[in-house]
C-alpha cells in the first residue's frame, strides 16, 4: 500500500504511478491511499488500468490516521511504502504496530538552510518538522529508500538514522512514455511555439515557486542576451508562491523580459526537451530532478546548480554542468558556455544518454525496488 499527498504532477507522484504497473506485472497486489486528488497528472488514468486509488475522505490529521488505520486492517498490506512528508505523518502513526513492514522514500533534502530563501519558511517551523520527521522516523519506518546518494546523506544527518538503513534507489522514466528525440519532433514542437529553427532556446521546466529560484535564471538571462543572439527562454510550470516574484524579476530586467515566456502548466514538457537546446534547473534544493532524467533520455544537455540532492545523478562537466546556487553569473557563464560550445554540448548528451540507458530506466528502477522490497520482507522474517 502505498501512502502519498496525491498522483498528481511532481517526482515522487509520477515515479510511484510508473512504479506501479511494473508490480502488477510481477505478481504484487497493489493500493495508493492519497490525501486528495490534484485533479491532472495520473490519478484518472492509473484508476482507469484498474488500481484502486482512493483520496482520504477526513481532512483532519487524527481522522485521516484512523481512516488510514482501517484501511490498513482491512487489506492487511506486507508493505506500507509512504512519500512525502504530510503522507508521512499519516502513514507511519497508521501502520505502526498493525503487522506491515513500513518503508519511507526520501525524495529531497528539505531541511538544508537553502530552503529559508522562501519567505514563507521560517526557521524555527522547520526545525519543529525536522524533529517530528525525526521521532516517526526512528520508531516507526524500517526500512528507508532514498532516490540519490546524496538525498541518503542529508536523511542521515537530519533524521539522524543509520546509513544501513537506507537502499538508494534511483528513479526511473519510460523511454515508451517519452518517446525518442528526432529532427522531426524538434522542428514541429517549434513551430507550434513560433520558434526559428537557429533559435538558442533554453528550458526551465517546474512549478513556480520560490526553491524553483526562476528569478535567479531570469538575472542570469540579462546577461545571456549579450552574449547569445536569437535567444528564448521558456519557463514551463504551473503558478505557485513565487509567481508575483517572477513577475516583479521580469520587470526589473527588461533585456531578460523580451526573451522570456512563462508557458504556465504543460503537458508536453518531452516534446519541450526535443526542442531545447539546454535544460536549465536553477533550483536552491531538488532531489533527484526527474526533469534532469528526462532530458537525458531526449539528449538535451543539463545546467543545474551544485546541490546535494543531485550528487551521484549528475557529475559535473561528464554528464552536466552544475554551478553555485544562487549564483546569476555562474549561471550565465554556464549556459552560454553550452549555447556556444557544440562539441561540449554533444558531449553531455552522450554521457547524459549513457547514463540514463544503464542507470535511468523505468524498468531498471522497477527491478531495483521489487528486489528492495523482497529483500526488506525477508529480512523482516515475511514471506
Amino acid at each position: 500500500m502505498f501512502v502519498i499527498d496525491s498522483l498528481g504532477p511532481g517526482g515522487a507522484e509520477y515515479s510511484t504511478a510508473q512504479l506501479l504497473p511494473r508490480l502488477r506485472d510481477a505478481g504484487h497486489q497493489v493500493q495508493v491511499a492519497t490525501l486528495y486528488d490534484a485533479g491532472y497528472g495520473d490519478e484518472d488514468r492509473i484508476r482507469a488500468d484498474g488500481f484502486d486509488v482512493r483520496p482520504l475522505r477526513s481532512r483532519r490529521y487524527v481522522g485521516r490516521v484512523l481512516e488510514l488505520r482501517r484501511r490498513i486492517k482491512e487489506w492487511q498490506p506486507d508493505i506500507v511504502h509512504t512519500a512525502l512528508f504530510r503522507a508521512d505523518m499519516i502513514g507511519r502513526v497508521a501502520a505502526w504496530r498493525s503487522g506491515a513492514v513500513v518503508i519511507s522514500s526520501m525524495v529531497s533534502t528539505p531541511y538544508v538552510r537553502a530552503r529559508l530563501t522562501d519567505p514563507g519558511i521560517k526557521l524555527w517551523k522547520m526545525r519543529a518538522l525536522q524533529v517530528l520527521d525525526a521521532t516517526t522516523a526512528r520508531l516507526g519506518v524500517h526500512r528507508f529508500h532514498a532516490v540519490s546518494q546524496g538525498v541518503a546523506d542529508a536523511g542521515v544527518d537530519a533524521l539522524r538514522v543509520t546509513r544501513e538503513r537506507i537502499s538508494v534507489i534511483e528513479r526511473g522514466r519510460s523511454l515508451a512514455t517519452l518517446g525518442t528525440s528526432t529532427v522531426t519532433r524538434r522542428n514541429e514542437t517549434r513551430m507550434r511555439l513560433g520558434l526559428a529553427t537557429g533559435t538558442k532556446v533554453v528550458l526551465a521546466a517546474g512549478r513556480q515557486e520560490h526553491v524553483k529560484r526562476h528569478v535567479d535564471l531570469i538575472a542570469a538571462t540579462e546577461q545571456l542576451v549579450a552574449n547569445v543572439e536569437d535567444l528564448v527562454v521558456l519557463i514551463a510550470g504551473r503558478e505557485g508562491n513565487a509567481t508575483e516574484a517572477i513577475r516583479s524579476a521580469l520587470s526589473s530586467h527588461p533585456k531578460a523580459a523580451s526573451v522570456t515566456r512563462l508557458l504556465g502548466h504543460r503537458e508536453d514538457v518531452p516534446d519541450l526537451l526535443c526542442a531545447a537546446d539546454v535544460l536549465v534547473i536553477p533550483s536552491s534544493f531538488e532531489g533527484t530532478a526527474g526533469v534532469a532524467l528526462e532530458a537525458m533520455a531526449l539528449d538535451c544537455p543539463v545546467v543545474c546548480t551544485d546541490l546535494q540532492g543531485v550528487t551521484g545523478i549528475l557529475d559535473h562537466d561528464r554528464n552536466a554542468l552544475l554551478v553555485p546556487a544562487q549564483s546569476p553569473d555562474d549561471l550565465a557563464e554556464a549556459l552560454r558556455h553550452v549555447l556556444d560550445n557544440d562539441q561540449l554540448a554533444n558531449e553531455l548528451r552522450r554521457a547524459g544518454r549513457s547514463d540514463f540507458d544503464h542507470r535511468f530506466t523505468i524498468e531498471a528502477s522497477s527491478r531495483r525496488m521489487i528486489e528492495f522490497y523482497e529483500s526488506t520482507l525477508a529480512v523482516r522474517g515475511r514471506p
